[in-house]
């Protein structure tokens, strides 16, 4: 496993669109902002049968981004934004944890163990495909995703940014021209595809 893993604090704000309002929001945002990247995010993710983790807002998740590039990721949910742990896992590795669906990594191992959750316990739960196009405001960054799981195709517009407040506020003003409503019951990517909603 590459020693090369991070642990981080991430700050976002999201909110679900129609397919209309995505492709009117990406249009605009893309014509104005020409820099921007087009990114595809393969996403399996990971539990016990009885779904600890999702029910504990904890988010085990393997990526592909790009077809190329593999991290690991450990998402614990906070009050004001989420602490993760990302491991960047080679194809050699990446194969086995597909094969055997146990997690190696040491310092994810140990948060889950800090947790009372048995790896062993764990296995594949849900696949989910993201379609995302990225674009960097410095403050902020825009996320604008399509997301493919369980036969169903759903859209967000999402924005990280340095704190909680400062995502949603970032978030409001790019929705607003649109008059899309931000609520703050958006239910995650990972848990619409794991509880199949």
């Amino acid at each position: 496993m590459s020693s090369e893993n991070s642990i981080s604090m991430e700050y976002e704000a999201r909110v679900m669109v129609s397919e209309h309002d995505y492709y009117q929001v990406k249009e605009e945002m893309l014509s104005k902002n020409k820099p921007h990247k087009d990114l595809v995010n393969e996403n399996i993710y990971f539990d016990t049968k009885d779904l600890f983790l999702t029910n504990n807002h904890i988010v085990l998740r393997l990526r592909t981004i790009d077809h190329i590039d593999h991290e690991l990721t450990l998402k614990i949910k906070g009050d004001n934004g989420d602490n993760e742990i990302n491991n960047p896992v080679n194809e050699e590795e990446y194969k086995a944890i597909i094969k055997s669906e146990q997690i190696s990594t040491p310092n994810i191992l140990d948060e889950l163990k800090k947790r009372k959750i048995d790896p062993k316990k764990l296995g594949v739960v849900a696949q989910l495909l993201t379609y995302r196009t990225e674009i960097d405001f410095g403050t902020y960054l825009l996320v604008i995703d399509k997301n493919q799981y369980n036969g169903k195709i759903d859209f967000n517009i999402e924005v990280e940014s340095t704190s909680k407040e400062d995502a949603v506020k970032y978030l409001k003003k790019v929705i607003k021209p649109f008059d899309i409503k931000y609520k703050k019951d958006y239910i995650s990517k990972s848990r619409r595809a794991i509880l199949k909603l």
